[in-house]
């Protein structure tokens, strides 16, 4: 929804993160290359007008959230991931490392990061495959590497006298794209690069599949094929045995209702598998567009993802 709306979702990053997701001013680049601030600001007599502040080179990030609802409607601000989202940091480890940034400034580099925040190797080591290290320059499947040596050589390793000598990283295989959209479901459930839907795509277009943006330009009452991932599945008791989807692709949330008999019949579909193809005919009443389920296939994803379901 927030790419749907211009809003990017920028990944976890150890010198601009907080503990939990904050909203940040996006930075453009100046004709003359400089980085500049892309926020808007509101003129004496309320219309808007672009800001052009200077982003302070080096300067600590800075939290404002709670100038969402100011800024709903400008799209030039964007959402960074938390270091709460990532599998591993708990509360108080997330708040520790925001902590050590506000007393001893930006981090420099994953062995300062390691050493002065203390976590643990599962901690260090998803952090590293979610690029919280990027701007340093080091691979991520290096810092892997390294993310052992650095918990154990850390003063808080409690068997230090077991310890191993550190060792170099042998020459590894970059991260390509789509092992990173599988780390970031597995590791925060936020993807920040491609959707997932997105690799398949292809395929799916050969295959006559739509997008979810494709439906409201389709007639009413006409025959259509949509996929995506099932992000929440409904099954509410007052709906007589009916079930509500939400498909998620690439270009946004397609809504599909399954009638109790074709529910009955591709149940193990849906048990089963995170996305779906679905068969069916299109529904636009008042604006609002659906798909009447009449055939459910299913489609493997790469990557697993977690549907809410209501009941």
């Amino acid at each position: 929804d927030a790419k749907r709306h211009g809003v990017a979702i920028l990944p976890v990053d150890v010198n601009a993160s907080f503990a939990k997701a904050v909203v940040e001013e996006a930075v453009v680049r100046s004709a003359e290359g400089a980085s500049v601030l892309a926020g808007p600001s509101l003129d004496r007599v309320g219309s808007r007008v672009p800001l052009r502040a200077e982003a302070p080179s080096g300067s600590r990030p800075v939290d404002t959230s709670k100038a969402i609802a100011t800024h709903r409607k400008c799209r030039d601000h964007d959402v960074r991931i938390g270091f709460g989202s990532v599998k591993g940091l708990g509360d108080e480890e997330a708040s520790a490392v925001v902590r050590e940034r506000e007393l001893g400034g930006h981090f420099k580099s994953f062995d300062e990061f390691a050493t002065r925040v203390r976590l643990k190797e599962e901690a260090l080591r998803n952090l590293a495959l979610v690029g919280a290290f990027d701007s340093f320059g080091e691979p991520r499947r290096a810092l892997l590497w390294r993310a052992r040596d650095a918990h154990r050589t850390s003063p808080s390793y409690v068997r230090r006298a077991l310890s191993l000598p550190t060792t170099e990283a042998p020459s590894l295989p970059p991260v390509g794209e789509q092992e990173r959209t599988a780390l970031d479901y597995r590791i925060t459930g936020i993807p920040t690069g491609p959707q997932i839907m997105s690799f398949y795509r292809e395929d799916l277009a050969r295959r006559g599949v739509l997008r979810a943006c494709d439906l409201e330009s389709r007639p009413h009452g006409s025959y259509v094929v949509i996929a995506g991932a099932v992000v929440v599945k409904q099954h509410p008791e007052t709906a007589k045995g009916h079930v509500f989807l939400s498909l998620e692709d690439e270009t946004g949330i397609s809504n599909i209702i399954i009638r109790p008999v074709t529910y009955r019949k591709f149940k193990r579909v849906l048990d089963s598998d995170a996305a779906v193809v679905v068969g069916g005919t299109l529904q636009t009443v008042d604006g609002v567009i659906s798909v009447t389920a009449e055939r459910l296939d299913a489609l493997q994803l790469f990557a697993k993802i977690a549907a809410r379901e209501w009941q």
